[in-house]
């Protein structure tokens, strides 16, 4: 649906950076825009999460979940879905203050798991479900007006 398709390019930078983050650095040898240096992928972390995760994260939480939250069937997946918003917030606070090499290490790699785990629940569970629930005239998707930062 044209409306998940931002969100969906959204998805894959998110996943780029979830890799990233589990690598320990640049996703590959070609990967020049992630940095090798510890605070530095702090840094760039925390400029992904300001500028793209969390503004995604207001759209996902004001216009798309509430509306497959009108789906009985899908409360439990966008509650879910939601609860991770804000472990994810956490954990990002959490990152901002940790000074033990060894532990925001940890930290990065656990935050790239969350999120790749959340982004392929997205695509895979809810994604689908919203576009068949328009399908079947239970829902209509909104018309976002928003471009993807990919």
């Amino acid at each position: 649906h044209s409306t998940l398709i931002p969100l969906s390019h959204d998805h894959h930078e998110a996943l780029l950076i979830a890799l990233r983050l589990k690598k320990g650095g640049p996703a590959s040898e070609n990967d020049r825009l992630w940095p090798v240096d510890l605070k530095l992928q702090v840094r760039s972390l925390l400029l992904f999460v300001e500028q793209e995760l969390l503004p995604h994260f207001k759209l996902e939480e004001e216009i798309l979940f509430p509306t497959g939250f009108t789906i009985e069937e899908l409360q439990p997946l966008v509650k879910n879905l939601l609860d991770q918003h804000q472990v994810m917030r956490d954990s990002i606070g959490r990152i901002k203050e940790i000074s033990d090499e060894n532990l925001l290490k940890k930290a990065l790699i656990d935050f790239g798991i969350l999120l790749e785990t959340h982004v392929r629940n997205e695509d895979r569970n809810l994604f689908p479900k919203l576009e068949e629930a328009e399908l079947q005239g239970k829902i209509t998707l909104p018309h976002l007006k928003y471009k993807s930062w990919r």
